[in-house]
């Protein structure tokens, strides 16, 4: 696909980096390859240690913001999105550093848009196995609050090779407008990680925005290169801290969004769920975990309020 000259829209594509500087490098990488003219790579770092922040440093072509400490997924794409929509930017796109992109994947998202679109994704493959599918839009159980990530896991057949609305878009990537900016405002830094891009998505259609999934448009994701560790502890693969946070920011979804009427149904789900855990916790010795999940539910029936995990 050839390029698009310089007077097409410009995009800002933020990426968070956290201790992450082998994959933030790869998918900077990748994006330097991208045939879209008029894209400006912005690199947000959330406190990494020294060493990383001086090879950031040295990257030719990019935006470098330092935070001083991890603000979490939620509060660097903010600085990200704050700057970007500053300084103009036409279009905004949030991408985890744990990615690829096929060299053409712009163009079809800048498509998309018209009407009352307010931000499409990609397909989103498997970077281990590209023939599997890791996301291809999402869909919501409004009755419980439940975010439903479509084709998770799934061999690639073509079945997800339709444009299709979507009813909950992946913060993995997504291409948004200055309006969606204006009218739905930032991420949730109340979330921190997880959730915070269902969040982000029903306040949007709240606000009368559609969201596209564009199949014509790929990238490959290295699955929870952040979220899952290599080696395997005495809490599992999965960290304490990851399944607070998981138990927290579902509670507060359904809280601010779930209909009266249906909450009944959504808290039979969570007492099912919540108990599943802290049975398998128990059987396996997991007391981080079950601790945690303790903690979780007591925080996310309590107030909203930001996490700080520091550095």
């Amino acid at each position: 696909m050839e390029a698009i000259n310089d007077h097409a829209k410009s995009v800002a594509i933020i990426l968070v980096n956290w201790n992450g500087l082998e994959h933030t490098s790869k998918c900077i990488a990748s994006l330097k390859e991208v045939t879209y003219a008029n894209v400006q790579i912005i690199v947000v770092d959330n406190g990494s240690n020294e060493a990383e922040v001086m090879s950031l440093r040295e990257i030719q072509g990019i935006i470098l913001i330092e935070n001083e400490k991890n603000l979490g997924f939620t509060g660097g794409n903010n600085v990200g999105i704050k700057y970007a929509y500053e300084e103009g930017f036409d279009l905004i796109m949030l991408l985890n550093n744990d990615t690829t992109v096929d060299s053409g994947f712009v163009e079809p998202l800048i498509a998309g848009f018209g009407g009352s679109v307010g931000a499409v994704q990609p397909k989103i493959s498997s970077m281990a196995d590209p023939n599997q599918i890791w996301n291809a839009g999402g869909t919501m159980n409004r009755y419980i609050g439940l975010p439903i990530t479509i084709g998770a896991g799934e061999k690639d057949t073509g079945q997800f090779d339709e444009i299709r609305e979507i009813d909950w878009i992946t913060g993995c990537c997504l291409l948004f407008s200055r309006e969606m900016v204006e009218k739905v405002g930032y991420l949730d830094n109340t979330y921190f990680i997880l959730f915070e891009d269902a969040d982000w998505s029903i306040r949007a259609r709240k606000a009368g925005f559609k969201l596209l999934y564009l199949p014509q448009s790929r990238i490959y994701h290295f699955e929870s290169a952040t979220a899952v560790s290599r080696k395997k502890g005495k809490e599992g693969y999965r960290s304490a801290r990851r399944q607070y946070i998981n138990i927290r920011n579902h509670l507060f979804l359904v809280r601010k969004h779930v209909p009266l009427i249906f909450m009944p149904f959504a808290v039979v789900h969570q007492s099912i769920k919540i108990s599943k855990y802290l049975a398998y916790y128990i059987i396996r010795g997991r007391w981080g975990k079950f601790k945690a999940t303790i903690r979780g539910v007591r925080d996310g029936l309590g107030k909203f309020k930001e996490i700080d995990f520091g550095s």
